[in-house]
């Protein structure tokens, strides 16, 4: 939107100082593609969708058979509020201003999960790679995109990562006992077109 008006002060600018008819036909020349550049900005938009529908129906039922409950976007500053335990990577995804996290937990035990689905813009990627190739995630090629894993053992048991890149957006997951890659997948897949 600011780019907006940016654009149409700059075309409104450069009408005033002469009212000939050229001005005219140049302001209706730059009116198309004033009206041309938000078709671009708008396409991109991406609509980040709701806890409830995050998952496909399949997963949605695996988990509601292990006993896990959908807790919505419970989203918290620090390690493990978003969609990763590392605090290097939780600091970037708590900076992307769009974006929802969802959790699901195992009521009494130590296990639950939460997927983020954020907007990426190239400055983030590019600190995240760096951040994900440091803390040691292995990297591979997924249909939609590119996907880094992670288990890490821990004295109260094991916790995955899973975060998987695409074009624009981030689908990071941190699952304690349990699979990571699984809910980052089905969230892509689920969330893309």
């Amino acid at each position: 939107m600011a780019l907006i008006i940016a654009v149409s002060a700059l075309v409104l600018s450069g009408c005033a100082p002469e009212p000939t008819a050229e001005p005219s036909t140049t302001a209706s020349a730059a009116s198309p593609s004033a009206s041309s550049e938000p078709s671009p900005s708008a396409e991109p938009a991406i609509t980040l969708p709701e806890c409830e529908s995050l998952y496909s129906p399949a997963l949605v039922a695996t988990l509601e058979s292990e006993n896990r409950e959908n807790q919505g976007d419970i989203s918290a500053d620090g390690p493990g509020g978003v969609g990763t335990a590392d605090p290097g990577i939780e600091a970037i995804l708590s900076a992307v201003p769009e974006r929802v996290s969802c959790t699901w937990i195992l009521p009494a035990s130590e296990s639950g999960s939460t997927t983020t689905v954020a907007v990426l813009d190239d400055a983030s990627r590019t600190a995240l790679v760096a951040s994900l190739a440091t803390a040691g995630f292995a990297s591979s090629t997924a249909p939609s995109g590119d996907l880094y894993t992670l288990s890490v053992e821990q004295e109260f048991g094991t916790y995955t990562e899973a975060h998987l890149l695409t074009e624009q957006l981030w689908f990071a997951s941190v699952y304690a006992g349990g699979d990571a890659t699984t809910l980052t997948l089905d969230a892509a897949a689920t969330v893309l077109p």
